[in-house]
């Protein structure tokens, strides 16, 4: 499937967030899901998270975000902080609000999640300048067609726990993109293919 960029933007402001009940938790997150136009049809930002020890995601792909503060009046105003501080990108300045995407849970058990982390979608013309700070390793522009090429698809095996377990990856110019954030990829896919 391949998607002009203004058809784009009109399936994504029509996108609704998918109702979730997971009853009250207190650690929650958001994210800034970045799509701009380029030669190869639009691109989506990711980044590299820098190595941390302690940090569960450390090294991994992901997007601009983080954990919610206190003096974040919402999960919007969180993903808007984050994305400035990691990238030095003002999405209120350079960017425009699509959509907001489902709650993705960071724990295993559905009934009790550990901590809710909530995309949200950006489109802009063209990004400015980044300027990424200690928390990113690397930028990557992935293209859309890319993701919507289910070919690319391809099974990841990894250790939790003792246990060896399956799933789904894409593998982007040697960047792994899993877990949480194909979750939220997926959601954006099918958004965009309705």
């Amino acid at each position: 499937m391949s998607l002009a960029f203004p058809q784009l933007i009109k399936r994504l402001e029509r996108h609704a967030k998918p109702p979730k009940n997971y009853g009250p938790v207190q650690k929650k997150a958001a994210v800034a899901i970045v799509l701009q136009p380029s030669d190869e049809g639009p691109v989506m930002l990711m980044i590299r998270r820098a190595t941390r020890e302690g940090d569960p995601w450390s090294g991994h792909m992901g997007f601009p975000g983080g954990r919610r503060d206190a003096e974040d009046v919402s999960s919007f105003a969180c993903a808007l902080r984050e994305t400035r501080e990691e990238l030095g990108l003002d999405l209120e300045q350079s960017a425009t609000a699509l959509c907001e995407l489902g709650d993705v849970n960071t724990g295993w058990r559905p009934d009790r999640p550990e901590m809710l982390v909530t995309p949200f979608v950006f489109v802009t013309d063209c990004c400015p300048e980044l300027q990424p700070n200690h928390e990113v390793d690397g930028i990557v522009w992935v293209p859309l067609s890319f993701l919507m090429d289910r070919r690319h698809r391809v099974p990841l095996s990894w250790e939790w726990r003792g246990t060896a377990v399956e799933s789904d990856s894409y593998l982007y110019e040697g960047n792994r993109i899993w877990g949480l954030s194909l979750m939220m990829i997926d959601e954006l896919l099918e958004a965009l293919s309705r």
